[in-house]
C-alpha cells in the first residue's frame, strides 16, 4: 500500500518508519520544500546501551536525500544502522502529485492512480489547516485514519471528508522528538520504541473498512472494537493530566496517585456505565513496570510528551465530565436551590475529573471552568 502520514512530528516519522519495511510510506509536512527531505528515526530497545547516541555531526548533512547509503551512515555503529530507518518527508504539493500515470488502452488513453491508499492524521481533525484539508480531499485516499482518541473527533473527520472511509488508529508504540542538542544531525531527532511481536496500531471503525484495511496491512495492525481504542485513554489520560498539572514532574505524580485513580474510574464509567474498582497502589505498580520495560527514561519522556498535548488532555477530561454528567440520574439539578457549587464539589458527577481539569486548566487557558 501507499501510505502517507500527515505531520512530520514524532508519531508521523516513527509510523512511516514502522510501515516502510512492508509498504511505501512517506510523511507530508505543511512546510513547503523544493525537494524531498530525509529523516532517520531510530528504534531503541532494551539491549541498547546508548539510545540517544548520535552519528558523526557531518553524516549526511550536505545532502540528506541522496541515495548514498555509505555517506548517510558515516561514523555510525552497526547497531545504529540496523536500528535506523530512512523516511522521506515531502510537502503537500508533492503529495498531490505522487500519483502515477499509466496506459490503460490505446496510445492516448492514460489513467492517473490515487496518490495514496491510506492517509494517517497525526493532528486532530479540527486543528488541520484548510490547505491541508483541501490537499487531503484532492488526494482522495481510499482510507483516512485518525490517531486522535478525543470524543467526537471520528465524527468530525467523517463530516470533513465525505466519501473517504475514516477509521481510528490507536498507536501501540512510543515516540518522541529528541532535543536537537542531543542529536545534532539533521533528521536524527526522532526515536521510538515498539514492543517486539506486537501490532503497531489498533484499528477500529466500520467493520467492512476494518476488514479490508487489516488484510492489506497484515500484522502491523490489530482490528478491535471502537471501545478497545477509546477505553485505554480513559484509564491513563487522567494520570497524564495529573503529571501535566504538576509541571511534568514524574516523582510528584508518583506521590499523588489518588486523584487520577478516582478520575480514571469516573472516565471509564462515563464511557461504559460500569464502575470498575481501581487502586492507586496498583497504578504505582504499573508505573514501576513501565520504568523497567521501556528502554529510556519513561518519566522524562511522559513529562515532555504530555506537556506538548495539555490542550488535548484537557479536552478529553472535559468530554468525560460531560458524559458522566449525562449518565448521572440527577445530574446537577438536585443540588440545593440557590447554592452555587464549586467545580470540585464531591456531590457533582465526575468530581475527581472536575478537580483534575480545574488543576490543569490554568496551564492551557485562563478561561474559567464551565
Amino acid at each position: 500500500m501507499r501510505v502517507l502520514f500527515q505531520g512530520a512530528g514524532a508519531i508521523g516519522v516513527a509510523g512511516a518508519a514502522l510501515f516502510g519495511d512492508r509498504h511505501e510510506a512517506s510523511v507530508a509536512s505543511r512546510t513547503p520544500s523544493p525537494r524531498p527531505r530525509a529523516a532517520f528515526p531510530r528504534r531503541v530497545g532494551n539491549l541498547d546501551s546508548s539510545p540517544s547516541r548520535a552519528p558523526s555531526a557531518d553524516a549526511g548533512r550536505d545532502d540528506p536525500v541522496r541515495n548514498d547509503v555509505v555517506r548517510d551512515f558515516v561514523g555510525w555503529r552497526v547497531s545504529d544502522v540496523a536500528a535506523t530507518r530512512r523516511v522521506t518527508i515531502i510537502d503537500w504539493a508533492d503529495a498531490r502529485e505522487a500519483g502515477t500515470t499509466r496506459r490503460t488502452g490505446g496510445p492516448q488513453r492514460r489513467r492517473r492512480d490515487r496518490p495514496w491508499d491510506l492517509i494517517v492524521l497525526t493532528t486532530r481533525p479540527g486543528d488541520l489547516d484548510q490547505d491541508v484539508v483541501d490537499a487531503i480531499a484532492e488526494c482522495a485516499p481510499v482510507f483516512l485514519a485518525i490517531t486522535s482518541q478525543v470524543a467526537d473527533d471520528l465524527r468530525l473527520a467523517r463530516s470533513m471528508f465525505p466519501g473517504i472511509e475514516v477509521l481510528i488508529f490507536g498507536p501501540a508504540f512510543l515516540s518522541e522528538r529528541v532535543d536537537a542538542s542531543e542529536v545534532p544531525v539533521v533528521g536524527r531527532q526522532v526515536r521510538y520504541w515498539a514492543p517486539a511481536g506486537l501490532p503497531r496500531f489498533l484499528i477500529a471503525g466500520r467493520s467492512h473498512a476494518v476488514t479490508r484495511l487489516s488484510r492489506s496491512l497484515g500484522a502491523l495492525v490489530l482490528p478491535v472494537p471502537v471501545a478497545m481504542v477509546t477505553m485505554p485513554p480513559a484509564v491513563f489520560i487522567p494520570y497524564a493530566g495529573e503529571l501535566s498539572a504538576r509541571s511534568g514532574r514524574w516523582t510528584a505524580l508518583r506521590l499523588h496517585l489518588r486523584r487520577p485513580t478516582k478520575a480514571a474510574a469516573e472516565a471509564v464509567h462515563a464511557l461504559t456505565g460500569v464502575r470498575l474498582p481501581m487502586s492507586a497502589s496498583l497504578a504505582g505498580l504499573i508505573l514501576d513496570a513501565m520504568e523497567r520495560v521501556v528502554p529510556f527514561d519513561v518519566g522524562a519522556y511522559a513529562g515532555r510528551h504530555f506537556g506538548r498535548h495539555e490542550g488535548q488532555t484537557l479536552d478529553m477530561l472535559e468530554a468525560w465530565i460531560a458524559r458522566e454528567t449525562e449518565r448521572s440520574p440527577s445530574g446537577e439539578t438536585q443540588r440545593s436551590p440557590g447554592r452555587v457549587a464549586a467545580p470540585t464539589d464531591e456531590r457533582l458527577p465526575a468530581a475527581a475529573l472536575r478537580d483534575l481539569a480545574q488543576a490543569l486548566r490554568p496551564r492551557v487557558t485562563s478561561k474559567p471552568m464551565p
